[in-house]
């Protein structure tokens, strides 16, 4: 399964960037489908320092954090990893999870249109019950994350 979600952030993918390597949210979600159980995003950081290919990057929300590896590493225009392990509760439905990000300059590169493309691989019984849960999920954490980045 692959959700894609899309937004327009008001500064150049300069700027824009750092937010993929260290970010803080600082919004509340407004959509419902965080109250359902969706993990509410609390940060994303780089713990071992600067980025690059082979580092880990964490993601952390108020229900776990999802332990990542730097599979593609292209400043300021493209980020891409996968994650090795996680605890949060979804954890035991998906097998595989990987995410793109990409950054690409638009009003003579003072603002950027920023994609995020999350695969997803989902297993157990009734999978196609656990991917719709899931895509709805992820698509709500994207936006939510969108959101604030835009502030």
């Amino acid at each position: 399964m692959l959700v894609r979600t899309t937004t327009l952030v008001r500064r150049p993918p300069e700027a824009v960037w750092p937010l993929l390597c260290d970010s803080r949210i600082t919004s509340t979600p407004r959509c419902p489908v965080f109250q359902l159980g969706a993990p509410t995003p609390v940060e994303c950081f780089l713990p071992a320092g600067p980025g690059a290919v082979g580092a880990p990057r964490q993601c952390v929300s108020d229900r776990g954090v999802v332990y990542q590896r730097i599979t593609e590493w292209s400043p300021p225009a493209r980020l891409a990893f996968h994650m090795e392990r996680t605890d949060l509760p979804f954890g035991s439905c998906v097998s595989a999870l990987s995410d793109t990000f990409e950054l690409t300059p638009v009003a003579g590169g003072r603002a950027t249109r920023l994609t995020r493309s999350t695969r997803v691989e989902v297993r157990g019984r009734f999978r196609w019950a656990r991917a719709l849960a899931v895509g709805i999920g992820l698509k709500a954490v994207h936006r939510f994350v969108f959101r604030d980045w835009r502030r």
